[in-house]
């Protein structure tokens, strides 16, 4: 403090010396006056002192500049800054003296100002020295007032602590009285209640008795009336007496009326016995129907399969797939498909001196190869068709399974022509259902209709892929040894998981089961291209009591995996070996085609795995339907030209008569 005070006395100079002391005042007399700390708690004996010095040493760097600076009246004001609401009534007698102990500041920081005006009043510099000492003096007079302010800061804050302790019990206490309070009033009003409750017994009481009073006058008048009548009884009874006699005459009569009822009755007797003859004739008639019925769903059968062997036991079927927003075809037209006839689809070949963006149907034809292709089928559906129309198409080779033959439908194309999309669909339960999911609601609604029929069916499902020439089972657990063996003129495979069904929802489950475990990769033709060829299998067990006929069908859903060439694939590594797999299974199926259309002594079924299964299914005793799937994406054309060809060869071939499988 004392290094301070020489740098400040050198700078003064003799005309501000009464400013100068002021300023003086202001930035070193501490402020007395300090606001109520907001948190309270008990003090320690470290805290006490901790809050001792921090509390001097603070209010000496602040408290000179007001003290200063206030007026000669600023007594009153100076106090009416303290926070009165934390000063208890208690703790008035404590607050005086630091109150005094303020005045005796405020005058002495007075005495200053005064000193400070005569000197400049009268022009004398003052002593440096003498003001020095002053300073010193009131400093340390203002360290003690600060140190007993303190002490009485604590014994507020102790003050604090008891009153809210009593004002805790106070409560406390006012809740017990508040308790009290609504106990007393609870049996006040249970006391009105039971007042309230013996004036309502009271009164009923009172009206039971006049209750009790009135039924006994109207008991007196009931038996005053009742010998009245007695009396009306006794003469009525005389007069009965003669109408008895009377009666008598009349009931001779009646029996004669009696005899012609009797009569009519025997007459009605014999009605009802012819009318039973009649419902004896109408049963018998009834059961005649129901045989002719039965004879003519054989018919029925019969006449369906005929129909089905005229168009051909092995179809064609071309789907052009829907334009979707990733084809980027911004008019929604196809220039190089253009569907002639519902049988018939023309293809524009691309010149192969333009780019796949341009259209070659205006361009000159060069001399590599034909423009133009021209392809017929059984069916062609373009890319506006539902899944409905295509159904209905399909429908009659699902019948034939009922029925009792052996029925292979499959799907086959490039990657990405949507043969998953028609084999299986979209959201389940939806317009977008495929065939396999239709196929098994119109199998189960027909063996309920059958049912009048005396048709009873056991149904049995199973679902596997050909992976990489592996057979992987998609409905029981990974892993195991899976042969394709034939025993009593059927394919089976060992340790394959069936299971029979009786809902359509039995199957959608196990489809959902399957879909989770088929093997699928991405490629350049697809980011989500199927591996794999996947197979499910429906054995239809049918039996009928009334007939003892028996029908023994087997419907195989087939989704094969996409065809594509391996330059254009981008196939590399394990997708290298898989399209290798895939191509070549393919290629035996044609193989086992064109075989058969021809009629060779020999049938390669055993090339692969794909065509050792199907050979039940693809033989002159089966029915086959074949859907060849086009993309409609110009960049694809090559493929598309392909497989249409391939179609084509398979539509053109004749395998022969369909057997009906009977146990």
């Amino acid at each position: 403090m004392a290094s301070k005070i020489p740098a400040f006395t050198s700078g003064l100079k003799p005309p501000s010396t009464s400013t100068s002391l002021s300023n003086l005042a202001k930035r070193r007399v501490p402020e007395i006056i300090t606001s109520q700390p907001t948190e309270k708690r008990p003090r320690t004996t470290d805290d006490a002192h901790t809050s001792n010095t921090s509390s001097s040493r603070l209010v000496r760097s602040k408290s000179v500049s007001n003290l200063a600076t206030a007026a000669p009246n600023s007594k009153s004001a100076t106090l009416s800054r303290a926070p009165s609401s934390t000063l208890r009534p208690q703790a008035s007698s404590t607050v005086s003296r630091p109150a005094s102990r303020l005045t005796a500041c405020a005058n002495i920081t007075k005495k200053v100002d005064s000193i400070s005006n005569a000197i400049s009043n009268k022009g004398v510099k003052a002593k440096p020295q003498t003001l020095e000492s002053r300073m010193m003096i009131i400093e340390k007079r203002l360290g003690e007032l600060e140190t007993e302010n303190a002490e009485k800061k604590d014994t507020i804050t102790v003050l604090d602590s008891s009153k809210k302790s009593l004002e805790v019990h106070l409560k406390d206490k006012e809740s017990a009285v508040n308790i009290l309070s609504e106990e007393i009033d609870n049996l006040k009003k249970e006391i009105r209640t039971l007042e309230v409750s013996n004036a309502t017994e009271r009164s009923l009481l009172e009206n039971k008795i006049r209750e009790l009073e009135f039924q006994k006058s109207r008991a007196e008048r009931e038996r005053t009336n009742l010998e009245g009548e007695l009396i009306a009884s006794q003469k009525e009874i005389v007069g009965l007496k003669c109408s008895i006699a009377e009666m008598s005459s009349a009931s001779a009569g009646m029996r004669a009326e009696l005899e012609i009822l009797q009569r009519q009755l025997n007459s009605e007797k014999t009605d009802n016995t012819q009318l039973r003859n009649n419902l004896s004739a109408a049963t018998a008639e009834i059961q005649e129907l129901q045989t002719r019925l039965r004879q003519e769903e054989t018919l029925r059968r019969q006449l369906h399969n005929t129909v089905q062997e005229l168009k051909g036991n092995i179809r064609v079927f071309c789907r052009i797939r829907s334009i979707i927003p990733s084809d980027k075809m911004a008019s929604g037209k196809i220039p190089h498909l253009n569907v002639l006839h519902h049988r018939s689809l023309e293809v524009h070949k691309l010149n192969p001196d333009m780019t796949l963006n341009e259209s070659s149907m205006n361009a000159p034809a060069s001399g590599k190869g034909p423009s133009k292709f021209e392809f017929t089928f059984d069916r062609v559906f373009g890319p506006n068709s539902t899944q409905q129309e295509i159904f209905e198409e399909l429908s009659q080779l699902v019948q034939s399974a009922l029925d009792g033959y052996n029925v292979c439908i499959f799907a086959y194309g490039q990657t990405g022509s949507g043969k998953t999309f028609t084999m299986e669909g979209g959201a389940a339960g939806s317009e977008s259902d495929g065939m396999i999911p239709r196929s098994v609601r119109l199998i189960f609604a027909a063996c309920e209709s059958l049912k009048s029929k005396g048709w009873v069916y056991k149904i049995e499902a199973s679902f596997l892929e050909i992976y990489n020439e592996q057979i992987r089972d998609l409905l029981g657990s990974s892993g195991g040894n899976h042969e394709i063996r034939v025993v009593n003129n059927e394919t089976i495979v060992t340790n394959l998981k069936v299971e029979e069904v009786t809902n359509e929802k039995q199957v959608h489950n196990l489809l959902a089961r399957a879909q989770q475990q088929r093997a699928v990769a991405s490629t350049s033709c697809n980011e989500h291209s199927s591996r794999s060829h996947s197979v499910l299998r429906l054995k239809l067990t049918g039996v009928n009591d009334d007939t003892a006929e028996t029908s023994n069908g087997v419907l195989y859903m087939v989704d094969l995996a996409g065809s594509e060439r391996l330059k254009e694939s981008g196939a590399t590594g394990d997708r290298l070996i898989e399209t290798k797999h895939i191509n070549k299974s393919l290629s035996n199926l044609g193989n086992v085609i064109m075989a058969l259309a021809t009629k060779e002594s020999h049938i390669p079924y055993r090339n692969s795995k794909l065509t050792l299964l199907l050979q039940q299914a693809l033989g002159g005793s089966a029915k086959t339907l074949m859907f060849v799937n086009v993309s409609p994406r110009e960049n694809c054309i090559n493929e598309t030209v392909n497989s249409l060809r391939f179609a084509a060869k398979v539509n053109s071939c004749h395998i022969g008569t369909a057997v009906k499988n009977n146990s």
